[in-house]
């Protein structure tokens, strides 16, 4: 049974909880992190699910060609055979015509001169990614899980499903997801610059982040107005095509490794192929981010419009209304492919929280119709995400005994269940 409250000094009770996760991470990891999730209000707790996390992603399988983790597995076999000097021209290389977000280049040079392994890689990728999303979790969790009742664990299950840990997949846009929701959160609801130095690292993850940090700016400094902000989201679903023309001019004046990734995200080449693998997916996958997406906006127009009165807290309107020009940023975005709809699932994370507040003040266990109106797009797409995932599962990991995914020949979740 989860509880809220949890005692952050190290006590005699700590410490043999402590010990005994270990000794049951040692016999049976998988065991552990399902102990720990039940009991996820304690500190110890928390920290082996953040040792989980790192294991899966030591233990990541890369067989799928078409995915991008395979390309970064390639790069860094390819790093290993480079001197230790090219350290320089990665860390020079920054904004130039040849790097934009040099993290990932950065820490695949540094993890290459140990091994050419994407094991390791991967490790490190998914202690960023899990501080990150752990951190994340726990925000909402401890602020606004004030009575457990049906309506906020289905909404919490589906915020930890939105970007799960499976996704480290494509390390960068996913990661500086976490990165950004949880500075911009804090800046958002605290109104606390300092947390803007955290969302502006997101960006030397991934690029693309320049933007969204461009729209936290510009809310951080206009504040609430939805007198703007309003006729702007709604606008927004009528003329989106808008924006690429103003997108196309501030690359060109920002010029250099800005300007090519841009150029490559917007060619209509690269707008070709995402059309085929779109066309070449199941109906359910092309829809499902679509059915959230409305889900998650009647939910908000339903709350402002009928239940006002109760999210009059300061952060609950200054999340409100940085959602609505969110939502304008996203819906601009959409005629860049891999643009818009990656913010889309970003603006899932911030829409979610807003109804965990919500529904954290609703009394009762019941479970309201405003959930159940969104519990198949939730089930749909956390379902989705957990089905890619299997392709880069190892399904050694549910086996008993520590280090047995690190030894056995890799098996992917999906070759174990269909293959």
């Amino acid at each position: 049974m989860l509880t809220r409250s949890y005692n952050s000094n190290i006590t005699d009770s700590s410490i043999t909880d402590i010990r005994n996760y270990f000794i049951l991470f040692i016999l049976w990891p998988f065991l552990s992190f399902l102990v720990a999730l039940a009991n996820f209000s304690r500190k110890e707790a928390r920290t082996v699910i953040y040792i989980f996390l790192i294991y899966y992603g030591l233990s990541f399988v890369n067989a799928n060609v078409a995915v991008d983790a395979y390309r970064y597995a390639l790069s860094l076999k390819a790093n290993s055979l480079l001197p230790f000097s090219d350290f320089f021209k990665i860390i020079g290389g920054l904004y130039s015509d040849t790097s934009v977000d040099f993290i990932e280049p950065l820490i695949s040079f540094i993890v290459s001169r140990f091994t050419s392994d994407h094991g390791l890689y991967f490790g490190v990728w998914a202690a960023i990614f899990g501080y990150f999303y752990l951190k994340s979790i726990e925000l909402i969790f401890d602020r606004y899980i004030l009575n457990q009742n049906w309506n906020t664990v289905l909404l919490m299950v589906f915020f930890i499903m939105i970007i799960p840990v499976t996704m480290i997949s494509g390390v960068r846009m996913w990661t500086a997801a976490w990165i950004f929701f949880y500075g911009a959160f804090r800046v958002i609801t605290e109104k606390n610059p300092r947390f803007l130095l955290i969302t502006f690292s997101a960006a030397f993850v991934h690029w693309s982040f320049i933007s969204a940090n461009a729209i936290l700016v510009i809310y951080y400094l206009a504040g609430n107005r939805n007198i703007i902000y309003i006729p702007l989201a709604v606008s927004s679903f009528v003329l989106p095509y808008l924006m690429a023309p103003l997108f196309r001019v501030l690359a060109l004046r920002l010029g250099g490794g800005i300007q090519q990734r841009y150029a490559g995200y917007s060619s209509e080449g690269y707008m070709l192929a995402v059309q085929e693998g779109v066309a070449q997916s199941a109906w359910f996958m092309r829809i499902t981010s679509d059915m959230v997406f409305y889900y998650l906006l009647i939910a908000i127009v339903v709350i402002q419009l009928r239940h006002w009165s109760i999210m009059k807290e300061k952060h609950e309107q200054n999340l409100f209304s940085f959602l609505l020009l969110f939502l304008a940023f996203v819906n601009f975005g959409m005629p860049i492919p891999s643009f818009g709809g990656r913010f889309m699932i970003l603006f899932f994370l911030f829409a979610t929280a807003y109804l965990i507040m919500y529904f954290s003040k609703q009394p009762g266990n019941k479970i309201y119709f405003l959930i159940l109106l969104g519990l198949f797009p939730m089930m749909l797409y956390s379902l989705i995400n957990l089905r890619l995932g299997f392709e880069s599962m190892n399904a050694w990991i549910f086996s008993p005994g520590f280090g047995v995914p690190l030894f056995a020949p890799a098996l992917s979740l999906y070759e174990a269940l269909f293959n």
